[in-house]
Parts: structure tokens; sequence; C-alpha cells
């Protein structure tokens, strides 16, 4: 591989959410009201739809316009100018080995950075050597839409969906921080009280332009509203 397609390459693992995904929801038995099903259904049993920042590279690059988020990997929701409304639900924290692109090993997690240290990981750079692991967000996120094919769930006749966004690296340091600031200080009471808007810019990242998430604080959530969120993201 060139190191011009190399460091194209590293790039995209910078701004890609397809990371390892520890899980963002609790892993159970859950119960389906529906006759047609039967059996233990468990959590892991499920596929939560994704939400995705399309970059120029990539498979997602050749189907959808760079800068615009995408449902499931199908479905476009918006192009990147016009604010996708949400609500986070809930936020999962945890860690992930860096290892060099083109690797068939698994990258390893752990849940804290005491494991990561144990682990004979870092996560800061010392002088001139990179952080061996990376810290990961991932929002389980109610999306308002249109199409009801892709946003079953209804409320006060608005139309919205379940999507799980990973956050790594640059999407993480320029949305994750903010969600979590949120989570510390104004929505202390609980993520789901809150709205966002969420658009992306291009941005010069060394010597590659891609697409950043921007995030910003939307209206305040009913408690009605916070309780079905609660409901439906259990």
């Amino acid at each position: 591989m060139s190191a011009t397609n190399k460091e194209t390459k590293n790039m995209e693992n910078e701004t890609s959410t397809e990371a390892v995904v520890a899980p963002a929801m609790p892993v159970g038995t859950i119960e389906v009201n529906a006759e047609s099903v039967s059996g233990e259904i468990c959590r892991s049993d499920l596929q939560i739809p994704s939400l995705k920042l399309v970059q120029q590279v990539g498979d997602l690059g050749e189907l959808f316009s760079p800068g615009s988020f995408v449902l499931n990997n199908e479905h476009a929701i918006s192009d990147g100018e016009t604010p996708v409304i949400l609500t986070i639900a809930h936020w999962h924290k945890y860690y992930i080995e860096n290892l060099e692109y083109g690797s068939e090993q698994m990258p390893d997690n752990a849940k804290t950075l005491k494991e990561v240290a144990e682990k004979g990981g870092t996560t800061e750079w010392s002088k001139d050597v990179p952080p061996t692991w990376s810290p990961v967000g991932v929002a389980t996120c109610i999306l308002r839409g249109e199409d009801e094919s892709h946003f079953p769930f209804e409320y006060a006749d608005t139309q919205y969906a379940i999507a799980l966004w990973t956050m790594r690296n640059t999407a993480y340091r320029r949305a994750g921080r903010v969600i979590m600031t949120a989570a510390a200080y104004n929505l202390k009471k609980g993520l789901e009280y809150g709205s966002w808007e969420l658009t992306s810019k291009r941005e010069t990242l060394g010597k590659n332009k891609v697409f950043v998430p921007v995030i910003k604080t939307g209206g305040r959530n009913s408690e009605e509203f916070a309780t079905w969120v609660r409901q439906l993201s259990r």
C-alpha cells in the first residue's frame, strides 16, 4: 500500500463510526408482545439501526453524499446542513485497543482506565508515542423523521426511530464530549430531557478534508416525552 493510500485509510479510521461496539443498552431478556414470536428473546438477538456520518472514503461514500447522515446504512436522513433532531436516551463509554489498519486481530476493549492500564495500554500521547487505546462513546438516539418505514415509533403525531451512534476519535472529541458535559451539568436529571440538533461541516485534519459532526443544544423535552423515551429504549 502506498504512503498516500495508507494516509487516506488512516483518516477513514479516524472519522469512521464502525468500531467494535460494546452494548449500549442493557443485555437481558425482553418481552415481545406479538403472537408471531415465541421463545426467550434477548437484547443480543436485536439489531439496533446505526447512525453514521458519510465520508468521501469508504463504502457509504459511494452511495451517499459525503457529509450526510445515514440511518442503518440505507436511508439518508439529512444532507448534513439540515439538522437531525434527536434525543439521547442512553450514553455508554468504553475503551478500545488501537490496531494498525488491515490487522486481522480483533481489538480488545475495556470498561475503565484502570482496566486499560492493567492491560498495559495508554490513552494519551507520550512525547512522540501515540496512545495504544482510545475512548469510544455509543449514544442510543431517538431520531425525529417522517418516513414511517424507517421511523416506526409515534409520539404526539410525530415519527421517531432508535439508532446507535458510535463516536470515536474526531467524532468523540467534537460530539461525545459535548454530550458528556451536558450529562454532568445542565442535563443532570437525564439526557432524555434534552434535544439536540446534529449537522456536519468539512474540516482539514492533517492533509485531508473530512466531515465532522456538529452538535448543538436544542429545546427542553417535557416530562411526558422523557418518560416515553425511557420506555422506548428499555
